[in-house]
């Protein structure tokens, strides 16, 4: 036993001393994960944020691209609707959080809007004549076979939905698109 204080107070070592950490160590290191914690914390509500925003881009995208898809596939004479009787018309469809448009008939609790669109000629003259393009020596000509359609889309649950004077809080992103005539 001897030997082994001896050994011990020789190495620079005693016996009641204890492998540890001490409080100030400790203090420290808890301190650091706070603030690590702290700041990636605030970043949250950023990146929720900004996930959000994505999704409504994406779903916004889905909804153009199929409402553009169904009045390029459908009878160049009525164009979905949009042509009624030789004149211009607005429909209006109502899509779900996954931009999937609703399904006339189904009860709303099994269907959600969140999305609303509108879609309407860009120019009402071009229901009659097309699309007016740059022809020779400054003169338009219009091109039969070419429509412009504006699909108007808002972030909303409320079918009434006013287009033409939305409130401030909602925000309507506009898309327009040429849309050709492909068969005869």
């Amino acid at each position: 036993m001897k030997t082994q204080s001896i050994v011990a107070s020789l190495s620079g070592q005693s016996q009641n001393s204890k492998a540890g950490f001490s409080l100030v160590e400790v203090v420290l290191a808890v301190g650091i994960m706070a603030m690590g914690v702290v700041t990636i914390l605030g970043l949250l509500p950023h990146g929720m944020e900004m996930s959000r925003k994505t999704a409504n881009e994406q779903a916004e995208t889905r909804i153009v691209d199929q409402l553009v898809g169904e009045i390029q596939s459908a009878d160049w004479s009525t164009m979905g609707g949009l042509v009624n009787g030789g004149s211009a018309d607005t429909v209006t469809y109502f899509f779900d959080d996954q931009g999937l448009k609703l399904i006339d008939g189904l009860s709303s609790a099994a269907q959600t809007m969140v999305y609303a669109a509108q879609a309407r000629f860009a120019d009402a003259n071009e229901v009659t004549d097309g699309m007016l393009m740059p022809g020779k020596d400054g003169k338009n000509v219009a091109n039969k076979n070419l429509r412009r359609i504006t699909i108007e889309v808002a972030v909303t649950q409320n079918p009434d939905f006013d287009f033409a004077n939305p409130p401030a809080a909602v925000p309507v992103k506009r898309y327009t698109q040429l849309v050709a005539k492909m068969r005869k």
